[in-house]
């Protein structure tokens, strides 16, 4: 019995029992609400204005020491916008802001030898602007990052230490002191100690755990009372303010019930907290558990000392974030070291949420307000730092209900426990260089956008609720709309969810290619160039990569329809090759050993019960045609009308599914717009448009043609595959969700609403560049016009729609100069990325799967629900055998496209995957895979070998979706 008393005992406090209900209430009038940074973190410029270097700037550019490679040298960029960072405080209603000063900044070498004006007046810049702004600085005098002049004096391990950082602080008094009314001498002693000069994972990088820390600590706290004392005798009297220290710590709960487990836990409150609370706060000396285990590694302070010590601050700061079990252990570390004088192990309960390093337990928080409380005398406390790191979404859903509930905590710790807590600040305002962790994990209630220079702020949801609760002062019973849902604006119904079910029967599963990416036989049997064989033969491709061979498909189709039988796939969509049937794009030079081929092709796949779902133009123009003009020729639309007849009539008795253009879009923009891709031309301003406008005209009479001539006794579809991601609104305000929507029509709509619309462009669009066009300059429009005759031939010019789509967008409005001439600006928008979504090997994919049901509703709702086939999705990454990426990528894609269908009523006929195999990804070459298939590129013969997601994607096949609901 006694046994099992204890098992569950340790049940109980294993599964830690959350027993608090959310507390409605108000704080205090004159409760200070703020927000914090760092120097460091987000000035940047490192080398500007006469700062000398720090421990910071040293240590992040030594290989290895940051995550992500990364480093402070411009970090949020706050040196050149800090007037910025007061308006976003002024927006937050925010009364109070923690910065640290860049010692560096002010004293070069930290020294007063090495005075440095512009330094100081940077911070008087500031202090001023936030004083006009009604904000009251709260000034932290040092954050981590000592000169690395004094460093290599010896840094905080050297005694002097304790005069240099007296000096530097009174001169702060001396400048700043009549403005500023709170300030801060240390931030976080235990984490500069430890790791700085304990396990070497932040600057200095030092690591000797068994004295160093100890040393370090001693000075940090005789350095801290100096600094106390000066203001208070020499600065206070006249300057009105309070002095404090900010330290940090982890709620510490015992991990079972036991004697052991629970004094381990009051151990590492000690340890962590009381090393330096308890000489600062408590009786001035040490804690007796760490005299006891560290004996004469922990340097004694003098008596007089342990007097200056005791009372030395005029407020506790404290720095939360989250909790820890912890339970005795026997360290195995060899050697001294301050983890084996602690004895503890450490960890997270399994149930608890939140970043693997920092779990959330709200309920820790009021804990430790309490425990300081009746520890240290109930001292007026202000928590300096609180808040939750993530990958930086705008959306952050965590963050706001982590904010709802650790402030809740202080409340009821203020008003339940009587702690004199007097005010509270998010940590932190902006993201920022986020230390060891470089830009890989966010804290900032507002976004920055650290992929550009201009470094843009973008309030987050908890920014708006952060708002909300300073308006409101708490958390009132008048208060009903603090839910994170009222904040989190996008529509999250359903948005996760993972269904079961079946797609319709008859559903069309196949996989794609494209002829010059899997051919190969560039100029075998009278198969005359493109315009890709001549790029590519330029070297202007990745590694000088070709497509002469790409995966020799010319010579292995036979195999490569086996592969498709193996997939179980109904269909297979592949291009023909313009210059393969026509050497030259005409009639003139018809070729029948290309027909020939896509004849044995096609019937290859229907012997294998295969539909073949042919695209006559995926790119690959014949070069004659170019030297012609090409797409901005308009004698274009005939010479591709000529060819598709020949497609129709050499191939159409056994094809039924047929593409006239693939991404349109790439050939306009990326061909003749940004010249990227072949033909490589760069007009921006026409260019595209004139491209475009020939496009849908010979997609019209090529339509136009097969329904007139051939689909009366062939039976077959036509339809033109459109390439879109998502866009969605950055924010929500109505500017971003206009933004989004023009995206969409400038993008989507710019091909789809002549052919599956009112026959013309998006109103929008004509709008735009016509206003646009007039104010540069032009004499019409740039924007080509439709003839009334054309827009009624465009209108319906369908059978269904194509749809490639791979990733997601955000977007805002942003108006550009009109003196940039084109497409892109025409459209007054910018798009980003989500940085929580997935990153794959290609730069402008991101995995965000719920972006295709969006788009296919959108498609839905715009166009009247045409019939669309997803003609090519898929992923990028280094070509791994199991391709676990891609397997998770096609499941939540497809399962999104079946909650299309089954919730949305989008009628969805099939799902083609891309790529079949891996092969040549224009520009890119052979360093991006998207195949289900790997190919090695290596080998001549092009052996091929199924992947993982082989087998996941025929088993969607076989079940025709995820299984019966």
């Amino acid at each position: 019995m006694a046994v099992l008393r204890g098992v569950l005992a340790a049940f109980l406090v294993l599964c830690v029992q959350r027993t608090s209900a959310f507390y409605y209430g108000q704080f205090p009038d004159n409760f200070a609400w703020g927000v914090s940074t760092s120097a460091y973190q987000t000035e940047g410029s490192w080398n500007e204005g006469g700062r000398g270097p720090s421990i910071w700037d040293t240590f992040s550019k030594s290989p290895g020491k940051i995550v992500d490679g990364s480093n402070g040298d411009q970090a949020s960029d706050s040196y050149k916008k800090y007037r910025e960072d007061v308006q976003l405080l002024k927006q937050l209603g925010v009364k109070y802001y923690r910065f640290s000063i860049s010692w560096s900044r002010v004293l070069s070498n930290g020294t007063l030898a090495s005075r440095n004006e512009e330094g100081i007046q940077f911070y008087k810049n500031l202090v001023r602007e936030l004083k006009n702004n009604n904000i009251e600085p709260v000034v932290t005098l040092y954050h981590w990052d000592l000169p690395q002049k004094l460093q290599d004096m010896g840094g905080w391990d050297s005694s002097s230490i304790v005069t240099y950082f007296a000096q530097y602080s009174e001169l702060m008094f001396k400048e700043l002191g009549p403005q500023v009314k709170m300030w801060i001498t240390i931030n976080e002693p235990y984490d500069v100690a430890w790791y700085g000069y304990g396990t070497g994972s932040q600057a200095p990088g030092i690591k000797e755990p068994g004295t160093k820390p100890y040393a370090v600590g001693r000075n940090l706290i005789l350095a801290h009372v100096r600094v106390y004392k000066l203001y208070k005798e020499s600065y206070a009297p006249s300057q009105g303010g309070k002095i404090g220290i900010a330290l940090n710590s982890d709620w510490k709960l015992p991990k079972t019930n036991s004697q052991e487990d629970r004094q381990a836990a009051d151990r590492a409150k000690q340890f962590m907290l009381g090393w330096f609370a308890s000489p600062i706060f408590g009786n001035g000396d040490y804690p007796e558990v760490m005299k006891t285990r560290a004996g004469s590694r922990l340097p004694s302070f003098s008596p007089q000392e342990i007097i200056d010590n005791r009372g030395s601050s005029d407020f506790f700061g404290i720095n939360h974030y989250t909790t820890k079990l912890v339970e005795n252990s026997h360290s195995m570390d060899s050697g001294e070291s301050y983890s084996k004088d602690l004895g503890v192990k450490e960890s997270f309960d399994p149930t608890w949420d939140g970043p693997s390093e920092k779990k959330i337990y709200p309920e820790g928080m009021r804990e430790l307000l309490k425990y300081i409380k009746s520890t240290y005398g109930n001292p007026v406390v202000y928590v300096t730092e609180n808040g939750v790191g993530d990958c930086g979404t705008i959306v952050d859903e965590t963050r706001v209900n982590y904010l709802k509930n650790y402030i809740d905590q202080v409340l009821q710790a203020l008003k339940l426990d009587h702690v004199d807590v007097r005010g509270y600040f998010v940590w932190s305002l902006i993201d920022n260089f986020e230390w060891s962790a470089g830009y890989t994990k966010k804290y900032g209630i507002y976004k920055v956008d650290f992929e550009r220079g201009g470094r843009d702020r973008t309030p987050k949801a908890s920014a708006n609720f952060y708002r909300d609760v300073i308006t409101h002062n708490g958390f009132p019973t008048t208060w009903k709309t603090f839910d994170a849902t009222n904040y989190i604006k996008q529509d999250l119904e359903d948005r996760d969810d993972f269904i079961k079910g079946q797609f319709p029967h008859g559903f069309a599963w196949g996989v794609a290619t494209s002829a010059y990416q899997i051919e190969g036989g560039w100029n075998a049997d009278g198969k005359g160039p493109s315009i890709w064989d001549v790029r590519s033969h330029k070297g202007w491709n990745y590694n000088r990569q070709t497509g002469d061979v790409a995966c020799d498909s010319y010579h292995k189709y036979k195999e490569d329809v086996q592969m498709l039988v193996r997939l179980g796939v109904s269909h297979y969509r592949f291009s023909i090759a313009w210059s393969r049937v026509m050497a030259d794009g005409t009639l003139h030079t018809i070729n029948s050993k290309g027909i020939e081929y896509y004849n044995n092709l096609i019937n290859e796949l229907l012997a294998n019960n295969i539909q073949p779902m042919v695209t006559l133009y995926h790119w690959d123009l014949p070069q004659a045609l170019q030297d012609i003009g090409g797409w901005q020729n308009d004698k274009i639309i005939e010479y591709f009308n000529d060819y598709a007849r020949l497609c129709f009539s050499s191939f159409g008795d056994r094809v039924k599914l047929w593409i006239t253009f693939n991404e349109a879009f790439v050939v306009a923009w990326l061909g003749y717009g940004i010249g990227v891709f072949a033909p490589g031309v760069s007009s921006a301003d026409t260019g595209a448009y004139e491209v475009a406008h020939n496009i849908i005209r010979s997609h019209t009479r090529a339509y136009r043609t097969y329904e007139t001539s051939f689909k009366t006794l062939q039976q077959g579809q036509v339809g033109i595959t459109l390439d879109c991601d998502w866009k969605e609104p950055q924010t929500y305000s109505t500017t971003s969700r206009y933004a989004a929507e023009r995206a969409l029509q400038f993008k989507l709509g710019w091909f789809a609403n002549p052919i599956f619309g009112n026959g013309d462009y998006p109103s929008v669009m004509k709008r735009k560049v016509a206003d646009k066009s007039r104010r540069q300059g032009y004499p019409k429009s740039r924007l080509p016009e439709f003839t009334p005759e054309e827009i009624q031939q465009n209108r319906g010019a369908f059978d269904f729609l194509g749809l490639n789509h791979y990733t997601t967008n955000l977007v805002r409005e942003e108006i550009r100069d009109i003196n940039w001439h084109s497409y892109e600006s025409d459209q007054d928008i910018d798009t980003s990325e989500d940085p929580c979504w997935n990153t794959t090997e290609s730069g402008w994919l991101r995995v965000n799967p719920w972006g295709i049901r969006r788009l296919l509703k959108w498609i839905k709702d715009r166009y009247g629900n045409p019939p669309v086939y997803v003609t090519e999705n898929g992923v990028s990454d280094k070509g791994e055998m199991m391709d676990y990426s891609r397997a998770r990528y096609y499941t939540l894609y497809i399962n999104e496209v079946l909650k299309a269908v089954r919730r949305d009523g989008c009628d969805v006929r099939g799902y083609m995957a891309w790529a079949l195999m891996d092969n040549m990804e224009w520009t890119s070459g052979y360093s991006q895979k998207f195949g289900l298939y790997y190919v090695d590129f290596n080998d001549p013969k092009r052996p091929r070998t199924a992947k993982h997601s082989a087998s996941v994607y025929s088993k969607i096949v076989a079940d025709n979706g995820f299984g019966y609901v």
